[in-house]
């Protein structure tokens, strides 16, 4: 007699079956008992569908500015290839469509065309799904609401040479002003597609709700580097700020809770300078 199935094998049996159309059906009879009105496969069958109809709904509850940007039966067209090609693996709704962005790129038809040859308006595509997912990122992770009282202070006259990431703040680069059109979305608008102008987003979270700002260039510059482990004087050439303005911004940005001071370095003191500029890529 063959033993029964672990419990972990047939919930990754039941896992593969409702999310791969393409799997055999004649192992359904050996996991599931029918009845004298369904068989065993047509119970897997409704099961399948109904489950596939809560993925495309928690597509277009996660993407409502893409929705908005393509229409519902487009929208619904490149999310039906995503579930396809990148089944769900994980338990938690909000992440569904964490691997969308990347689905898109790797199968957009100009992919092999240099950079400047691409086409726009699929580059705007894939920046408003990068915006969504980052956005759901940000509201449904931590944040300094979490913080204990006195946690953020004001900042040293002379700010720190490192810093990090406070919780629930992210950058983005988009090809347009994607924050803008997703909240125009998000407050009930029906906006026209953004314009094509290159922004810089940085996203945070303040008593609970995402909120966005586009600094200059340069500052995101500044602020993109320092987030990326490089020290202030190294972050700051890679600018083209002076020592000055770039430590005015670090300022800010800690009062802002944007950023964390991280502790000196052995042999380093606290707002002075390592002495020594790495090279930049």
């Amino acid at each position: 007699m063959t033993s029964p199935p672990s419990l972990h094998a047939a919930q990754q049996w039941l896992l593969h079956a409702v999310t791969a159309p393409s799997m055999p059906a004649d192992s359904d009879a050996a996991m599931l008992a029918g009845s004298d009105s369904l068989s065993a496969s047509r119970r897997l069958e409704i099961h399948r569908r109904g489950y596939r109809r809560r993925l495309m709904e928690t597509m277009r509850q996660g993407h409502p500015a893409l929705r908005r940007l393509l229409g519902p039966d487009l929208f619904d067209a490149f999310a039906a290839g995503y579930l396809d090609a990148r089944p769900p693996r994980s338990s938690r709704p909000a992440r569904l469509g964490d691997r969308f962005a990347a689905h898109l790129e790797e199968n957009r038809p100009d992919r092999d065309l240099p950079a400047g040859r691409r086409e726009p308006w699929i580059d705007l595509m894939i920046d408003v799904v990068r915006y969504e997912c980052l956005f759901t990122e940000v509201y449904d992770g931590p944040g300094p609401e979490e913080d204990p009282p006195g946690a953020w202070t004001w900042p040293p006259a002379e700010p720190p040479e490192r810093v990090c990431a406070a919780p629930g703040v992210r950058l983005l680069r988009a090809c347009a002003p994607v924050h803008r059109y997703h909240s125009a979305v998000h407050r009930g608008g029906r906006p026209a597609a953004p314009p094509l102008v290159p922004s810089h987003i940085v996203m945070f979270r303040r008593d609970y709700r995402v909120v966005t700002a586009s600094p200059p260039p340069v500052a995101f510059v500044l602020l993109e580097a320092l987030l990326t482990g490089a020290p202030l004087d190294e972050a700051s050439a890679r600018s083209g700020l002076d020592a000055a303005g770039a430590r005015r911004h670090v300022r800010r940005w800690i009062a802002q809770r944007w950023v964390i001071a991280l502790p000196a370095l052995p042999g380093q003191e606290v707002g002075k300078p390592q002495g020594t500029t790495a090279s930049s890529a």
